[in-house]
């Protein structure tokens, strides 16, 4: 998709909350644009017949709102609902038709169990931490003892770990490394587990953990001293350079840094609102 996109419908005063995927959207087009790269953020929760007086009302796509109501009305699938939006839009070409066409025909041939894996993955690709956790805790509850299922699961407490990482939640960090280690034996879970126990300040529970995954202090050491080489590196970054930028304003014009420290404690705000998705 590229160019000038001119809207088809209204853009609505109300917008329609996507509940799995946890977002406001205002006009068919950016639902149009949120399928493009994140279809498997949906789910048959928008099959609904408010979904339909929300585009009937609001957005006054009447006939789209219609058809989409005979469909659930016929108990056609996820998918034909989802290509009908897509048809009709006027938003995407044919060859982005038929690919967003192959993207849901592969979706009804997976099993929900993957859909939902992949709809957790694309959360913490976005950032959207908390609930990428949420998704990944529905799924560890409908996981069995199948060695596939096993290995699927060591990957998502994995992830999970990851998740908490991101948030400075290392203790519940640390133990979702390990159970993900316990499961599938992957050795970056294990290294991951251990850069993430130098940020605890539990001397005990860093103790235990050295001793449980035969850890020498010598080797404690040296994966600190990797960590300050790479909090070295994150001085030089973008963010970080941001800070010593608005401190260094701060001594020169107080009132002027005060208004840049706002806006940027605005810009962390919603970052921080995104992880909580």
């Amino acid at each position: 998709m590229s160019g000038l996109i001119f809207c088809s419908f209204k853009r609505a005063a109300k917008p329609y909350y996507l509940e799995s995927a946890k977002q406001n959207i205002y006009s068919i087009e950016e639902l149009c644009y949120f399928l493009q790269d994140n279809i498997y953020l949906l789910d048959e929760n928008i099959m609904t017949p408010q979904f339909c007086d929300w585009l009937e009302m609001e957005v006054e796509a009447v006939e789209l709102s219609k058809k989409l109501r005979q469909l659930m009305e016929d108990q056609k699938s996820f998918r034909v609902f989802c290509m009908q939006i897509i048809m009709d839009s006027g938003y995407f070409s044919k060859n982005e038709m038929q690919f967003l066409g192959m993207k849901l025909q592969k979706m009804d041939h997976q099993s929900n169990y993957e859909n939902r894996k992949i709809k957790a993955d694309q959360l913490m690709e976005k950032k959207r931490y908390l609930a990428a956790i949420e998704e990944y805790r529905n799924l560890l509850l409908h996981a069995t003892d199948s060695p596939s299922d096993v290995r699927v699961s060591g990957d998502i407490w994995h992830n999970m770990g990851t998740a908490y990482a991101y948030m400075f939640c290392f203790e519940r960090a640390v133990s979702c490394y390990e159970r993900a280690y316990e499961l599938s034996h992957r050795v970056d879970s294990l290294k991951a587990a251990s850069q993430a126990v130098c940020f605890l300040e539990d001397s005990e529970r860093v103790e235990w953990f050295l001793q449980q995954h035969h850890i020498s202090k010598e080797q404690f050491a040296a994966m600190k001293k990797n960590l300050g080489e790479l909090q070295r590196m994150t001085e030089a970054s973008q963010d970080y350079g941001k800070v010593l930028q608005l401190i260094r304003l701060a001594q020169v014009s107080p009132v002027q840094a005060k208004s840049e420290i706002h806006l940027q404690i605005d810009a962390w705000k919603d970052e921080y609102i995104a992880y909580k998705g």
